[in-house]
């Protein structure tokens, strides 16, 4: 493939999904790496690890339905999870026809991201040559009290959270202010902050600003997460994977590793940060990727 540097910014048309998804194309030189967001972001949070691995591969990554500049259907039925993985594998084979790669080298997902797009993986293989989960969101089976889940019969909290969101503000100067008197943001890496600020949200005739993500989306995707059996995904993986847990987030580490042990090809390794691991430590995230890649060279 072409060595490449600018960013770019496009559409895909997936007709068999009846749905377009945007892309951001990092450049950079070799393989194929697709990157995938956490629920409520865009592609653009997972910019400075993109960056950071774009003298090593041709970097892409998706707006997921809903987020971002992709096509908004509207909630809830279009935002059951199973719909998102059945979206990243017809993202992944109309990439990699249009590049003339042979698959993804590179696969990338993050929370709910992670989750969907080891599933991808899990289904198509041969689409996927190596895969990372940055604290992917794994939800236990029946009966099993060792995760975390929602508090059974009451409403999701990210839901809520979701719903109650203001989601236009008079100017991204406002809101950077804002989030900087109440601390809001406070942990994450300034270049992700930059970049979330920047492409997270969309310009108004007005001047003010919207988030582009709509609560009911975020919310509905929070909701339908627990009708999605990663379980049963985990079970069938072959390629081989890492999973970054974040040791400061929700799910518990010997959680993770009884989950990561269900699939021989799937490491795991346990980060000093939150679940937001690409945004509050990016370089840290990219630092661990790239010494498994080399490991494997």
């Amino acid at each position: 493939m072409k060595s490449r540097s600018e960013i770019r910014r496009r559409r895909v048309a997936l007709a068999e999904r009846g749905l377009s998804l945007a892309l951001i194309d990092w450049g950079g030189e070799g393989p194929l790496a697709l990157f995938s967001h956490a629920n409520g972001f865009c592609a653009d949070t997972l910019g400075v690890v993109a960056e950071r691995l774009r003298p090593r591969f041709r970097v892409i990554g998706f707006d997921s339905r809903g987020h971002g500049d992709s096509d908004k259907p509207k909630p809830p039925a279009p935002y059951a999870w199973e719909e998102f993985v059945r979206d990243a594998v017809a993202l992944a084979d109309a990439v990699v026809r249009e590049l003339g790669a042979t698959r993804v080298a590179f696969g990338l997902g993050h929370s709910f991201g992670g989750t969907c797009l080891m599933a991808a993986a899990s289904r198509r293989p041969e689409l996927f040559e190596r895969i990372a989960l940055l604290d992917p969101v794994i939800l236990p089976r029946a009966g099993d009290p060792s995760g975390w889940r929602p508090p059974e019969g009451q409403p999701h909290p990210g839901a809520v959270i979701a719903r109650k969101r203001a989601h236009v503000f008079p100017s991204r100067e406002a809101l950077r202010e804002k989030w900087r008197e109440r601390g809001t943001f406070g942990d994450w890496d300034p270049r992700a902050l930059e970049l979330y600020l920047r492409h997270g949200f969309a310009d108004l005739p007005d001047g003010r600003i919207e988030l582009k993500c709509p609560g009911a989306v975020e919310a509905a995707v929070y909701e339908l997460g627990g009708g999605f059996d990663p379980w049963a995904e985990i079970a069938k993986l072959r390629v081989p994977g890492i999973l970054l847990h974040g040791g400061r987030g929700n799910f518990p580490l010997d959680f993770i590793r009884t989950f990561c042990a269900q699939a021989d090809a799937l490491e795991c390794r346990s980060l000093d940060a939150g679940h937001l691991l690409p945004m509050l430590a990016p370089d840290l995230v990219a630092d661990e990727l790239l010494a498994w890649l080399d490991a494997r060279r």
